[in-house]
């Protein structure tokens, strides 16, 4: 299942989203790829409770992001990346 950073401002999720980009991105050799990649992720925020989402990047570490795994109640049906 997946998991998320789950963040209470878009400000938390900004900068997790930075985070996130930034460690991938220094995994990446191809030049090519790294031009056209502009962030980790899209901004989204869980139906449940409105709190900041960032699918989990397995390159950041060092951080102090709590996760959960997703749930099929935090997205629009068909927008549920559990199914």
């Amino acid at each position: 299942m997946s998991k998320y950073y789950i963040l209470n401002t878009k400000e938390e999720s900004d900068q997790c989203r930075l985070d996130c980009y930034n460690a991938y991105i220094a995994t990446v050799p191809d030049g090519a790829y790294k031009d056209q990649t502009t962030n980790w992720s899209q901004e989204e925020q869980r139906l449940t409770d409105n709190k900041y989402i960032v699918p989990e990047c397995q390159w950041l570490k060092n951080h102090a992001y709590y996760t959960e795994s997703a749930d099929s109640s935090w997205f629009p049906e068909e927008e549920d990346p559990t199914i």
